[in-house]
């Protein structure tokens, strides 16, 4: 019973169509590649303007903006979104830290599991460089799947069809 519902699930996560592939691989990606640049770019224009958190939270806040607008609109799918939305909620976290230490619980479960995520470490350090050369580190790697994920729509939605017949059987006529 137990490998019938898992096995239904499975059918029924494969058969799902994410309107952003379904045809709009090409303005998923154009959409998903602004909003990796927008991240990027924040970073290099703070470091060339040597400005603070303050205007990093702003961005963040802009960059928020657009993933949601965007889909909305359809021109990025919920996996790209949970992605992204993550790697903003945990940069603020990481830039913006708790005065009074009352979120520390809760930032340092985030940042455990995002690293575990991530790249399968765990935390080496809270503070200091060690800790930020991880997290930084954590942070390219997540920028870079979300690139290899953008890059390979097509061939997922050729997978994802090929998995789902193998499972349903051959489509019938």
């Amino acid at each position: 019973m137990k490998r019938l519902g898992v096995w239904l699930l499975g059918v029924c996560i494969l058969s799902l169509n994410l309107s952003a592939m379904e045809g709009g691989a090409a303005a998923m990606k154009k959409a998903g590649y602004t909003l990796l640049d927008m991240y990027v770019k924040s970073f290099q224009e703070m470091a060339a303007r040597g400005t603070g958190s303050g205007e990093l939270e702003t961005n963040l806040q802009a960059m928020a903006t657009e993933a949601k607008k965007a889909k909305e609109a359809g021109e990025i799918n919920l996996v790209f979104y949970a992605h992204y939305a993550r790697i903003l909620a945990l940069t603020k976290l990481i830039v913006n830290p708790d005065p009074g230490n009352l979120l520390m619980p809760v930032i340092d479960r985030e940042i455990a599991d995002f690293l575990k995520d991530v790249t399968g470490e765990d935390v080496i350090a809270r503070t200091g460089s060690v800790a930020i050369g991880q997290m930084a580190n954590a942070l390219a790697e997540e920028l870079i799947n979300l690139q290899i994920y953008l890059d390979t729509l097509e061939k997922r939605e050729a997978m994802r069809k090929k998995l789902d017949e193998g499972m349903t059987g051959p489509p019938k006529k």
